[in-house]
């Protein structure tokens, strides 16, 4: 495999030019004859496929996609470009890298691995609240706790930063956002020690690599068995921020979790395209971002309008194109999302039981967890709402694709036709659904998640 300076030097130097507008265009128009030459099909009636040729073409797809555009660097206008027997160079050495990576420390620490599809090994859950903008300061810690006290979780997602440090808003590679990043990371480790769990892993989603830099320090800071983010620009993009976050973490040693959300309506056309583009993705984590044996990558499909992941195309999307990373790469894999709910409400709850359905399903883990797509207030999220997409994903575990697809079906007539912003409830503050002091959730809420919880078993669904 081609080492990540022979990557940096390509985005730098010897890759060739391109404006961003033909790169864009370019993207559209393989991905749109690849669409139509491996007669890949998005059937709104199966939102979870089991057509194991048909996820196999997918991948075949993306990868030809992948060695045809490459990856589109934005600081130089440049495209690092791989030619296939590169790629597959790079999928064999990820074969024969071990299939699994520990996490976290101590009594904390936990065997993340390579799942593949309808596996009955229950899937991991690294929950948090998708780059939400808590307040600073103790309203960071109480809400961070409330997600480390649970005991389904197994490693937290955190940040950007608050939107806020000491009364000051910060922007990205300034004083400010390295003070932001440190403070962040030592309030998740106050969280997670207040609650008996020092060891917990945790994920990292500073936006700059100035942030993720400050934010490493075993004492009190990322340790060695952490994760930081990498999120992909789509589509297919990357600047020196991100490729900065893999020289760093090369040198300190954590890990590195890549995501990417293949935008249905945007350059990859409609849902089969974000499928064939969200493959690529993942060839581009394992080219550009290093993640193979030294992480784990967050797959995900998002709707243009509105920006959701609980969509029903956006769902196939995803859950096809983690199906076919399963099939054919050895890459641990997951998912989380954004709702068009927000906390506290009905319809959040069966968004979240979607999102950990079909991502069980298709050999995914839970990463990120899941949020309120445009937040209306702040602190807007709970430890209950990662606790329950890994109840749903776990309790998924044991179903076959053609029953996990009867049941998303009827997950998605819950609240399907309330995803635009007008008809979805907004939904609550922490403060609104938990009591502070006690970090415990609020009687009206629990009762909520009591409701759809036994709605979903009698539909068969087991929960343990």
């Amino acid at each position: 495999m081609l080492q990540f300076w022979e990557i940096a030097h390509r985005a730098i130097n010897s890759g060739p030019m391109m404006r961003m507008k033909e790169f864009d265009l370019k993207i559209f128009n393989v991905t749109t004859r690849l669409v139509k030459e491996y007669g890949i099909k998005y059937d709104p009636n199966v939102p979870i496929p089991s057509d194991d040729h048909s996820v196999d073409r997918l991948f075949e797809a993306g990868l030809k996609l992948y060695a045809e555009i490459g990856t589109y660097c934005i600081d130089t206008e440049r495209v690092i470009q791989f030619s296939e027997e590169e790629i597959q160079e790079a999928l064999r050495d990820l074969r024969s890298m071990p299939d699994e990576i520990e996490i976290g420390e101590g009594v904390e620490k936990r065997r993340l691995y390579k799942r593949k599809i309808e596996d009955p090994r229950k899937p991991l859950v690294i929950g948090g609240v998708v780059e939400d903008s808590p307040k600073e300061g103790r309203d960071f810690v109480q809400l961070y706790k409330s997600i480390a006290q649970e005991c389904i979780i197994d490693g937290i997602y955190y940040g950007p930063p608050p939107n806020s440090i000491e009364g000051k808003r910060w922007t990205i590679s300034s004083p400010l956002d390295c003070h932001a990043a440190r403070s962040a990371v030592s309030w998740m480790r106050e969280a997670i020690r207040s609650v008996g769990r020092p060891g917990l892993h945790l994920l990292d989603a500073c936006p700059s690599a100035l942030g993720t830099i400050s934010a490493c320090n075993p004492e009190n800071g990322l340790r060695k068995t952490d994760a930081v983010t990498l999120a992909t620009i789509s589509e297919l993009k990357t600047n020196f921020e991100l490729l900065n976050k893999v020289a760093y973490t090369l040198h300190y040693g954590c890990m590195r979790s890549p995501f990417w959300t293949a935008i249905v309506g945007g350059f990859a056309g409609g849902p089969e395209g974000a499928a064939v583009v969200s493959v690529a993705d993942a060839l581009n984590a394992i080219m550009v971002y290093y993640v193979g044996g030294s992480g784990y990558v967050m797959v995900s499909s998002i709707l243009q309008n509105p920006p959701i992941n609980t969509a029903r195309q956006t769902i196939w999307v995803r859950n096809v194109s983690l199906q076919a990373l399963a099939r054919n790469t050895n890459l641990i894999c997951g998912g989380g999302g954004l709702t068009s709910a927000g906390p506290g409400t009905e319809q959040q709850l069966w968004e979240i039981a979607a999102l950990g359905l079909h991502t069980s399903a298709a050999g995914g883990h839970i990463i990120h967890g899941a949020r309120k797509a445009k937040l209306v207030k702040p602190n807007q999220g709970t430890g209950m709402e990662p606790r329950w997409e890994g109840e749903v994903a776990r309790a998924s575990a044991r179903l076959s694709r053609k029953d996990a697809n009867e049941l998303i079906n009827f997950i998605l007539k819950k609240y399907e036709n309330n995803i635009s912003p007008d008809k979805a409830p907004s939904g609550y503050s922490f403060e609104e659904l938990y009591n502070y002091e006690e970090v415990r959730v609020k009687p009206e809420y629990l009762d909520l998640y009591l409701k759809v919880k036994n709605e979903l078993e009698k539909e068969g669904l087991r929960f343990e």
